[in-house]
């Protein structure tokens, strides 16, 4: 988030730091990424290499909106009706064995459990996601932009449920801060 604590402008993020996208990857590859239906369409194609699930109120109306996102990946489960069995409700798998991403599509962040998955859950934005996640996770990795930026996207007040831990990089254009949730034994 930037000092005014924009962290988008138009579905956009409003500053270009590859050093961050780099410690962003690092961080991320072979876990799980939790991204609203905005944030990921902002992407347009999933994040290589990672499970990748996708927030939306209409998951059916989502999937046979983007085929093209969808091009290369085979549906491995579909959970429709009014008995939804998992708490998905579409699993895509990539047909290319050389990445392992999948995409999930889920109609409800209550719904994802953390013990389904063997590896980190980080939350990937939008502003509507973190607001509803931030109470359930146990640490923020935050990247403080060190400018005052236009932008219609605000990052959730979050300092009276986390501490600082440490700060784990600080550099001329931003600096990458390590919080720990109050209420959670780590």
């Amino acid at each position: 988030m930037s000092e005014n604590r924009v962290i988008g402008q138009g579905n956009k993020i409003p500053w270009h730091l590859p050093e961050d996208f780099k410690w962003f990857k690092k961080m991320t590859l072979g876990n799980v990424v939790v991204l609203g239906r905005n944030t990921f369409e902002s992407l347009g194609k999933p994040l290589p290499n990672r499970t990748n699930l996708v927030l939306t109120r209409h998951p059916r109306r989502f999937v046979n909106a983007h085929p093209e996102i969808f091009d290369g990946y085979k549906l491995k489960e579909w959970k429709g009706g009014r008995q939804i069995k998992r708490p998905y409700q579409f699993w895509f798998t990539r047909l290319d064995k050389a990445q392992s991403t999948e995409i999930r599509v889920f109609g409800s962040l209550a719904k994802i459990d953390p013990e389904d998955f063997q590896t980190e859950i980080f939350i990937c934005g939008g502003a509507q996601i973190y607001e509803q996640a931030l109470p359930r996770c146990s640490d923020l990795y935050l990247t403080l932009v060190k400018r005052v930026v236009e932008g219609d996207a605000f990052f959730p007040p979050f300092e009276d449920r986390f501490k600082k831990v440490e700060e784990i990089r600080d550099c001329a254009e931003f600096k990458i801060v390590h919080y720990r949730n109050r209420g959670m034994d780590v």
